[in-house]
């Protein structure tokens, strides 16, 4: 999940440099989303055969943070390797400690840009990327480079997500008893936060749904389009949960004021009023979390589309 857009630019993006690694959330924001992404079943039985891997087949994991995903991959290719890139040093080198005591050993780890990717033309089988395009100013320019690095009739393969799917259950938001009204205020900021990170150049949260036609532009033969089929629950006993939790608990004005999410409220259309109205709900929510998290009454059930993009370079 990590940035992978110019390092000059980070700061007029919104992504505070180095946030991403910070102790305090990169185990949340990236440990979680690797981690947790996944039901190994499909993982493993649905989208695997769609790599057509071998095993020596040369792997590029783009955006590769803290490298869950390469080596998810690596016993697959015993012969072969897999190749992490990322544009932020602290995760690469937190990635080669993790390999390291993994014993993981046919993975490397190395600092480049998403747009000038550190390889020669058609040097890997497969190119795959994460909760990366969703980051990107120049999404295509993203996808040209991963074509470029990738051998003829080799795959490209991203998982981006869609924003616009979230769908959720949670006993705050049913003890809030908010009124429809209210509700719909909610999806509207929502979706005023999402075209303001596009119109700031700072990427796109609904990214997912359009891989499959920006693949196509690029040139790619698309195979298949899947959706991932996880749904995150958290119910008592919380056991096994841990960074769940920890992600629910980091308090939201801290994270909107990394991301500059109030430059992109207003760059979407909404008003300083609006956005102090949000702000102040997000913060009674989270307080009424946090209080049912330590009296384990907490319950959350939520779905939010992950979109699978397998294509082949002809």
């Amino acid at each position: 999940m990590s940035n992978m857009s110019n390092s000059s630019d980070l700061g007029k993006k919104g992504f505070a440099e180095g946030f991403w690694s910070k102790e305090e959330v990169k185990d949340v924001f990236l440990d979680e989303q690797r981690e947790y992404l996944f039901n190994e079943d499909y993982f493993g039985n649905v989208l695997v055969p769609l790599f057509r891997l071998k095993r020596d087949s040369v792997v590029l994991d783009v955006g590769c943070g803290l490298g869950f995903i390469g080596m998810k991959l690596a016993g697959l290719v015993p012969e072969g390797k897999i190749i992490g890139v990322d544009l932020d040093p602290k995760l690469v080198e937190e990635a080669k400690k993790r390999a390291e005591a993994r014993r993981v050993r046919n993975v490397e780890f190395q600092v480049g840009d998403a747009y000038r990717l550190p390889l020669s033309d058609e040097s890997v089988d497969l190119s795959i990327c994460q909760t990366l395009l969703m980051h990107l100013d120049e999404s295509a320019k993203g996808i040209k480079e991963m074509q470029r690095v990738t051998k003829k009739g080799g795959r490209v393969v991203a998982v981006e997500p869609n924003y616009a799917s979230l769908s959720f259950f949670d006993t705050v938001y049913e003890a809030m008893g908010l009124s429809l009204e209210e509700k719909t205020k909610l999806w509207r900021w929502d979706r005023i936060l999402a075209l303001g990170k596009r119109k700031l150049g700072r990427g796109d949260n609904d990214i997912g749904l359009r891989v499959p036609y920006l693949f196509h532009e690029s040139g790619l033969r698309v195979l298949d389009v899947r959706c991932l089929d996880r749904v995150f629950y958290l119910v008592p006993p919380y056991e096994g949960h841990e960074l769940e939790l920890k992600h629910m608990l980091l308090p939201p004005d801290e994270v909107f004021k990394h991301l500059d999410m109030r430059s992109e409220f207003l760059a979407g259309g909404g008003t300083e009023k609006e956005w102090e109205e949000y702000l102040r709900i997000m913060m009674t929510a989270f307080e009424m979390q946090r209080k049912q998290v330590e009296e384990k009454t907490f319950v959350s059930v939520i779905f939010q589309a992950a979109i699978v993009t397998v294509a082949e370079k002809v």
